[in-house]
């Protein structure tokens, strides 16, 4: 009889493990095979930095979303409430109580100045107790005098002595402090529970 032939595999028939490996992967490999070998580590190391940066990301977006970092604890009783960052020192609003606060450089240095902060009663009553609250931005508060100091640092945090008189009508108080960083006006105060009247 004649010889015996091999029947042709169809085109599309796979091979011996059963099929062709799919278009993806045959795209990566040819890739791959681009690469020369000294160039694999580098090549390794840039993807691993690329999906540690993106965990990063998104861990900062949940931050945020969630609120940022904590802020700063409060600590004791007093009569300041502190509250976010928005609320700004504001100029001119009228208080029922008629305290007003004025900031004022006494002195530069090269790392920082002296600054008074001056609590005047322009009401009709006399007020008996005082607590003031404030935030400048790039600096930092270090000492105080003239009042009882609750707090230095990010927040200056002040008030009145115990036993000292009243505040009365027409009369004024003033806080010497020394601070960090570049002299200018809060950004956040807080007198009396009250957003501060800054004059």
């Amino acid at each position: 009889m004649g010889r015996h032939t091999k029947p042709n595999r169809p085109a599309d028939e796979g091979d011996a493990t059963g099929a062709d490996p799919p278009e993806n992967g045959r795209r990566w490999i040819k890739l791959i095979g681009l690469v020369p070998l000294p160039l694999f580590p580098m090549l390794a190391l840039v993807m691993a930095v690329g999906v540690v940066s993106y965990a990063f990301s998104t861990q900062q977006i949940s931050l945020n979303f969630a609120g940022g970092a904590p802020s700063e604890p409060h600590t004791g009783s007093s009569q300041v409430s502190e509250r976010g960052q928005g609320d700004r020192a504001s100029r001119g609003a009228e208080r029922a109580d008629g305290l007003v606060v004025a900031f004022r450089v006494a002195s530069r240095t090269e790392t920082g100045y002296r600054a008074t902060a001056t609590v005047t009663n322009r009401g009709t009553e006399p007020v008996a107790k005082w607590a003031l609250a404030f935030r400048i931005k790039n600096s930092k508060i270090v000492s105080f005098s003239g009042a009882t100091v609750v707090r230095t640092g990010t927040t200056g945090f002040v008030r009145s002595r115990p036993g000292a008189p009243a505040l009365a009508p027409g009369r004024s108080v003033r806080v010497v402090f020394v601070g960090t960083g570049t002299p200018r006006g809060p950004y956040y105060c807080i007198l009396n529970r009250l957003r501060c009247t800054r004059v």
